[in-house]
């Protein structure tokens, strides 16, 4: 089955189609190193120019976040769990979501031995592209915990006020960005974002990663 795939590297965004053949995406990407994707684009962060390939092969080393898409994976394996809420700097992303364990674990004292890919809940991502402040919103989100510069616990009043209201095309959650980059180290004045991304052209290819 082939699921629509948004993937953030270190200098590129990502986005194709990737069969599926696990249950989870999660579960997929923590068994392969490689990852194949067919009908894909590349949108450099530098300078937001975009390329098409019809196929394209990354590491998944060279993956700092992965989008969430496709079936959730047996019901029956499900186990109770609590949300921590979660900021992290990965590559140029600064991202904010729940993170869950089992109740009465401590998230942050065993998420480096969670495996590679850790999915994220009610998550934001916030980027540079061309400039450009771009922040998107999703239901899931899956982090590369190992590429990770920074990560730390948010108390639920600062979630709220970091994360704004679901939707990255809404003014609250521009704002949301813009404390989110500030805090990675990388504040950026989004104003005129809209009108700015339109008038970028699709040019030379993307730095991007490397691909096999």
């Amino acid at each position: 089955m082939f699921i629509d795939f948004t993937g953030f590297a270190g200098d590129c965004l990502i986005n194709g189609k990737l069969d599926l053949r696990a249950p989870r995406l999660t579960d997929q990407l923590n068994a392969d190193p490689l990852v194949h994707l067919v009908e894909v684009t590349l949108e450099d962060l530098g300078n937001g120019q975009v390329i098409s390939t019809p196929d394209f092969t990354i590491e998944r080393s060279q993956l700092c976040a992965v989008r969430a898409t496709g079936p959730r994976g047996s019901r029956a394996l499900r186990i109770a769990t609590a949300p921590h809420r979660l900021r992290a700097q990965i590559g140029p992303y600064t991202v904010l979501g729940r993170l869950h364990e089992p109740p009465g674990v401590d998230a942050l004292a065993t998420f480096t031995q969670r495996d590679l890919m850790v999915p994220l809940t009610d998550a934001t991502i916030a980027f540079m592209v061309g400039g450009i402040l771009d922040v998107r919103d999703w239901s899931t989100l899956v982090i590369n915990r190992e590429l990770a510069s920074w990560y730390q616990p948010v108390d639920g009043d600062e979630a709220l006020d970091a994360a704004g209201s679901t939707g990255a095309q809404s003014g609250s959650s521009a704002a949301a960005g813009s404390d989110l980059v500030a805090v990675g180290g990388r504040s950026k004045d989004a104003q005129s974002q809209s009108a700015d991304r339109a008038r970028r052209q699709a040019g030379s290819a993307p730095r991007g990663p490397k691909s096999r």
